[in-house]
């Protein structure tokens, strides 16, 4: 599988949140590991270990390797950028240690439009029909979903995060660079 970055500011179709599903047995299997993603951004949580591609958009084959981007149409500077992503059971994949963050981490989010370092602000479990989560307030803020478990639940983990600023390039290449151990150890511990 290879995964392109490009920071464009085109914008997938939205794809409607009902056609998001947990994956099961047969979409893994179906899974083509030789096919190439194209991500639009990056996500890091430096304190939890997750740093992933972003899609623009979200489908079902993009969230089994990253996160999805809700709303590809807002940006980070005056609104709530809504990301999704699956929680599969073992904590090295994907969102799978979303549900260990703190309030005063960092979240890192990069895009066409720049490098963001976000603080989280607020951590919950809700109904996955209380869809206030995804609303724009006008502000600069990030909000990550996934699953509050790994089976078919009805409950959403949230993570809301209020931009602190735009990281200088040194900040950028430290945090980036500790993304590129992340996926390194992920990788080292996937194979044992």
């Amino acid at each position: 599988m290879t995964i392109k970055t490009t920071y464009t500011s085109e914008k997938a179709a939205e794809v409607p949140l009902e056609a998001v599903q947990p994956p099961d047995l047969a979409d893994v299997l179906a899974f083509q590991r030789n096919q190439t993603f194209q991500a639009s951004g990056q996500l890091i949580i430096p304190n939890v270990d997750i740093g992933l591609p972003v899609f623009s958009g979200v489908t079902n084959q993009e969230i089994l390797v990253g996160a999805g981007t809700l709303f590809p149409e807002r940006t980070p500077e005056n609104h709530n950028v809504v990301l999704i992503g699956h929680h599969l059971g073992k904590e090295s994949l994907l969102f799978g240690k979303l549900l260990k963050v703190a309030i005063g981490d960092s979240i890192f989010f990069e895009d066409a439009s720049g490098f963001y370092q976000y603080i989280v602000s607020e951590t919950k479990i809700i109904d996955q029909t209380d869809l206030r989560i995804l609303d724009d307030h006008g502000t600069s803020e990030i909000t990550l979903i996934t699953c509050d478990k790994p089976t078919q639940t009805k409950q959403r983990f949230i993570v809301k995060g209020q931009l602190f600023k735009k990281p200088g390039q040194m900040t950028k290449q430290k945090i980036v660079h500790d993304k590129q151990e992340i996926i390194r150890k992920k990788k080292q511990n996937n194979r044992l």
